[in-house]
């Protein structure tokens, strides 16, 4: 994660426009990854939940849905997406209202629901991308690699948080987090060949 960011910090003048939006999501993230693994070595009972709750489940996820807004051409395609980016604020505010122990327990359906809501945000993309002369150079064009990136990373986690959130005592702890690290792992690398690849004009 931290190697991505770093490559897509030196990268940035290569990369298309509103990236910065995606370079600042990564950042946020990889700090917050960062600081709670930290935390953990040094207090066991560390709660976290808070900082992933507001740190990633709304402001990384705004972040990467304006990244999205930003490179649709489309202004139908740009009013679909504005509609997702209001769906996903009022899950938010409508679950830290009413949803209990909303910023110290992980709120699974509402981050459920900002996963499905930002695979709609990349289908766009993903839509404009195979039907634009961009598809000639699909290789080199980076949000098409942030797009793929994202969808092995969250939608590849999803079914790991069912599990573990449904049916607690059918998968032991430690298979959990190295499924998780292999799933995090298979999405970095994807964002990292994308940013080794990326070209500005293809």
């Amino acid at each position: 994660m931290l190697i991505c960011l770093l490559f897509l910090i030196l990268k940035r003048r290569k990369l298309e426009k509103g990236s910065n939006y995606f370079i600042f999501g990564l950042g946020i993230l990889t700090f917050i990854e960062i600081y709670c693994t930290l935390q953990k070595f040094i207090n066991i009972t560390y709660n976290s939940s808070i900082l992933y709750v507001i740190g990633i489940n709304l402001i990384v996820f705004l972040l990467f849905f304006l990244y999205f807004q930003s490179i649709l051409i489309s202004e139908k395609l740009k009013r679909v997406n504005l509609l997702l980016i209001v769906l996903f604020l009022l899950n938010y505010i409508g679950s830290a209202i009413f949803v209990e122990n909303f910023f110290t327990r992980f709120p699974f359906f509402s981050y459920f629901v900002e996963v499905v809501l930002l695979t709609g945000s990349i289908f766009l993309v993903m839509s404009q991308t195979f039907n634009s002369d961009k598809i000639l150079g699909l290789g080199h064009y980076f949000p098409f690699w942030v797009c793929i990136s994202l969808l092995v990373t969250y939608l590849g986690v999803l079914p790991l948080l069912v599990i573990s959130y449904t049916a607690t005592n059918l998968m032991n702890l430690n298979i959990f987090f190295v499924l998780l690290f292999l799933v995090n792992v298979a999405g970095y690398t994807i964002l990292f060949f994308g940013i080794l690849k990326a070209k500005k004009e293809i």
